[in-house]
C-alpha cells in the first residue's frame, strides 16, 4: 500500500493542532509540522504525535515554505492541511485506497471539495461553494510560488474526487476578520500584477471597484442563484465579505507606485518564495 507524509503549518496553533493530528494519524506514515516559532504548546503537541518539526521564520502565511516541506517529506504522496482542516470521515477511511488507485492510473494529484462551517456548525453557502482544493499530490509533480492563495502548479494529470470526500474547514475568529482580510489583502496586492479575470462583466466590475463594491457583491449573489443554492443570512454576509475584500484588493492595488508594480509583475512571473531567496 502507499505511504503518505502528511504536512501542516503552524503559529500557536495548539488550540486546534491536536484535533487535526487526530484527525490524520491512523491514515498517514509521517508527521511533518513547519512552525513558525511558537510559543504556546504547539511544538509539544506535535512532539506527543511524533512528529518531525522544524522552526522557520514566520512570514504571516504559510506559502513561502510550503517547497521547503516538501523536501522534508519521505514519501511521494503528500497530504497537506491547514491547521483548521478536516477530513470527513468517508475520506479518511478510504484515503490510502484512493491514493493507490491514483496512483496505478498516472493521476499525480487529487482534488476534493472543501466545506466552510459557520461558528454555529452550518455550512457556508457562499461564492465557489463548495471550493475545491488541491490537497493531495506527489511531491515531485508540484510547485508551489509562494504567494498568498496560490495553489500549486501540477506537471501531471489532476483526479477529482466526488462531493462523497471533501474536507472540512472549520471556522474562525469572526471579531479578527477585518484585520485579517486587510493583512491577506496587503500581501497579495503586492505579489500579484492583477486579479482582474472571468467573464467581461465581472471584468469590469473589479476593475472599478471600490465604485462598484454594491454592484459586485448583487453579481457574486446572482452567481450563486444560477446554481440553484439557496440564499440565507450566512450567504448575504459572505458574499458582502468577498466584495469587501476584493474591493480593499483592488484599491492596495490601484494605489502602487510603479516600482511596486514592477516588484508584483517579478513576483508573479518568478514566485515569491524565489523573490525571498527560500526555495
Amino acid at each position: 500500500m502507499v505511504k503518505v507524509s502528511f504536512i501542516t503549518f503552524t503559529k500557536n496553533s495548539a488550540h486546534r493542532l491536536k484535533g487535526l493530528l487526530e484527525n490524520v494519524k491512523d491514515v498517514v506514515d509521517e508527521i511533518i509540522v513547519i512552525d513558525g516559532h511558537s510559543t504556546d504548546e504547539t511544538v509539544s503537541i506535535a512532539k506527543s504525535y511524533g512528529a518531525k518539526i522544524y522552526q522557520r521564520k514566520p512570514w504571516g502565511y504559510p506559502d513561502p515554505d510550503r517547497m521547503f516541506a516538501l523536501r522534508q517529506a519521505s514519501y511521494d504522496w503528500i497530504l497537506m492541511l491547514d491547521d483548521d482542516e478536516r477530513l470527513c470521515n468517508r475520506l479518511k477511511n478510504n484515503l490510502k485506497e484512493i491514493i493507490e488507485k491514483c496512483s496505478m492510473k498516472k493521476f499525480v494529484a487529487i482534488d476534493l471539495p472543501r466545506i466552510n462551517l459557520s461558528r454555529n456548525g452550518r455550512i457556508i453557502l457562499a461564492p465557489y461553494f463548495p471550493d475545491r482544493v488541491l490537497k493531495i499530490f506527489r511531491k515531485d509533480c508540484v510547485v508551489f510560488t509562494g504567494r498568498v492563495h496560490d495553489g500549486p502548479k501540477v506537471f501531471g494529470r489532476t483526479y477529482h474526487l466526488s462531493s462523497e470526500y471533501y474536507l472540512i474547514h472549520l471556522p474562525y475568529h469572526e471579531n479578527n476578520w477585518l484585520k485579517k482580510a486587510i493583512k491577506y489583502a496587503y500581501y497579495q496586492s503586492i505579489q500579484y500584477s492583477s486579479i482582474i479575470g472571468g467573464n467581461i462583466f465581472r471584468q469590469a466590475l473589479l476593475r472599478l471597484l471600490p465604485l462598484t463594491t454594491i454592484p459586485y457583491y448583487l453579481y457574486l449573489m446572482s452567481a450563486l442563484v444560477k446554481r440553484n443554492i439557496p440564499i440565507n443570512f450566512l450567504s448575504l454576509k459572505y458574499c458582502f465579505r468577498r466584495a469587501l475584500y476584493d474591493s480593499i484588493l483592488q484599491t492596495l492595488m490601484v494605489l502602487r507606485s510603479d516600482k511596486r508594480k514592477k516588484l508584483a509583475e517579478e513576483i508573479s512571473k518568478n514566485g515569491f518564495s524565489q523573490f525571498l531567496g527560500i526555495e
